[in-house]
């Protein structure tokens, strides 16, 4: 045992007495805070003080507050109060919890924190009894940041270390873990995000300098990152690689981390039709991944180069490097690449028509995804298989698919693949007749396309939304500016699919009562008067 460890026992009760000193000398309105970083120690060190003896005159209530939203504090505190029952020989102390939630880790000025300040003296008369705030770290630092009024009324600070257990059972539930990501539902996606968080606390404090471990900040960074690109912070997700980037050295030891966030972010922008960066970081990736031997991270990498090929058209090229991926995958073992592997290579044969092929593949797919626990890829796989069958026309076996897919996707908060799902739908239900349920999952598909930054969805379901306003609806002028949008990105990000949208718009002005402006210009070969027309056009319906 280190001496640390050997000393904190007597440092926590030391700091646990200054606590029950000043619980007990508080009256009125007497604000502090108890910083501590895990839940569970929180909890033993509140159960302590309602069960120290020199407290048995105090009324302790604790009031939890853990919406992300919240905004005013002190209202929800007033109303907490109306509906207790105080005892008239007992002194009551307010115990809040939950508020670094609404604090955040991030950004400027949390909503919550500037009401808090804005209202610090309203407190006086509202909530005339002594406040404890249980808070980690971060938080704290962030509340002594934004809400600077506020913090310097308080009149004690607590400040107690982990107890050693606590941290262990943390990485135990987090890096340790055998679990894989995939399987883990949204509910456990949000714990090992909590957790992480707080054991970044730990290895990198708030306000100091010093880093315990860069390895292991490095790597609570990057689970972070992934952790909040699976849920579609992408924002979140961006700050967290670029933090562990800002850190990463050329040592030896930190080269595997290096190779693995540059792979991350890489795969990020590839998902935000970022190509030509992803490729880049990618390329980075892999130098390192083979001078290092790290064959896993390797066929990874190949992998994801390989869906940059098959996203731009490149089809052959794409093919070469799963085959290099999927043969490594095999050699090592690793069973969740090789189904990931195997659902890519059944996506191009199923576009080119081989359809039997395709459908082997997925089942292959499938059977490992299932045996390893991956929902992620469970979902993902369904997906595709549903839209093999809803192109053969087995109309109820596909929306029977989307509907296990959908469901996974909302039970592991993958936002990417809910989006992707609810397209799907739209477009079977669209091919149904059935107008008005298909736009409103494009409604719900777009907005989430939206939220994550998906570009390449959300032109997908611009163009499917214009082509049932134009056939359905007749409402030309919506549909052509919907349409146009979807080209314009569908060209920025260099799709093998801008033709298709090409043809979709023209076949759309054709219908349109533009149709003999356009023809007479198409007959005269003016391109560029098309291109006039259609601005105009959509100038107007916006």
């Amino acid at each position: 045992m280190d001496v640390l460890t050997e000393a904190l026992p007597q440092q926590r009760e030391k700091d646990f007495r200054q606590l029950v000193a000043f619980v007990n000398v508080s009256e009125g309105l007497t604000i502090g805070f108890i910083e501590s970083n895990f839940k569970l120690d929180t909890d033993a060190t509140l159960e302590s003080l309602q069960q120290d003896p020199t407290c048995s005159d105090i009324q302790f209530e604790v009031l939890n507050f853990p919406d992300p939203q919240l905004r005013f504090a002190r209202d929800l505190i007033v109303q907490a109060l109306q509906n207790l029952q105080v005892a008239r020989d007992k002194k009551l102390v307010l115990i809040i919890r939950g508020l670094e939630q609404s604090i955040g880790m991030t950004g400027d000025y949390p909503p919550m924190l500037q009401d808090l300040n804005f209202v610090r003296d309203d407190f006086v008369k509202s909530v005339p009894y002594p406040l404890l705030f249980c808070l980690p770290d971060y938080a704290i630092t962030r509340l002594a940041r934004y809400a600077p009024d506020f913090w310097a009324w308080k009149s004690g600070l607590f400040r107690f270390q982990t107890v050693p257990a606590t941290q262990t059972y943390a990485l135990s539930q987090t890096l340790d873990s055998d679990q894989i990501r995939g399987s883990l539902d949204l509910a456990e996606k949000q714990e090992r995000i909590d957790l992480l968080q707080r054991l970044l606390m730990e290895y990198q404090p708030s306000g100091h300098e010093r880093t315990v471990n860069l390895k292991t900040v490095l790597n609570i960074l990057k689970e972070l990152g992934i952790l909040y690109r699976s849920l579609g912070d992408v924002v979140k997700a961006e700050k967290m690689f670029q933090r562990a980037l800002a850190q990463i050295t050329d040592e030896p030891e930190l080269l595997s981390i290096k190779a693995s966030v540059l792979h991350e972010q890489g795969f990020l922008y590839a998902r935000k039709g970022r190509f030509e960066e992803a490729n880049t970081l990618y390329q980075q990736s892999l130098e390192i991944e083979e001078r290092i031997g790290d064959m896993h991270g390797k066929a990874a990498t190949l992998h994801q180069m390989a869906n940059i090929y098959f996203d731009q058209g490149q089809i052959e090229k794409a093919i070469v490097l799963y085959q290099q991926s999927i043969e490594i995958e095999e050699h090592i073992g690793d069973a969740q690449g090789k189904a990931t592997t195997l659902h890519n290579l059944a996506v191009i044969y199923a576009d080119q028509g081989q359809v039997e092929k395709a459908i082997a593949l997925y089942q292959q797919s499938l059977g490992l995804h299932e045996s390893i626990g991956d929902m992620h890829g469970k979902a993902a796989t369904l997906h595709q298989m549903a839209n093999i069958y809803a192109k053969q026309g087995q109309i109820e076996e596909s929306i029977a698919l989307c509907q296990q897919s959908l469901e996974l996707n909302i039970q592991i908060g993958n936002m990417w693949g809910k989006a992707a799902t609810l397209h799907q739908m739209a477009s079977i239900y669209a091919n149904q007749g059935k107008v008005e349920e298909s736009m409103a999952l494009c409604q719900q598909s777009l907005e989430l396309n939206n939220q994550i930054g998906n570009l390449q969805g959300r032109a997908f379901t611009l163009v499917l939304l214009g082509q049932l306003l134009s056939t359905k609806q007749k409402d030309y002028k919506i549909a052509i500016q919907l349409i146009s949008e979807a080209l314009d990105i569908l060209v920025h990000l260099k799709s093998p699919k801008v033709e298709i949208v090409q043809e979709i718009l023209f076949q759309t002005l054709k219908m349109s009562p533009y149709a003999e402006q356009i023809q007479q210009l198409l007959s005269q070969g003016d391109r560029e008067g098309v291109q006039t027309l259609i601005q105009k056009i959509v100038q107007t319906a916006t």
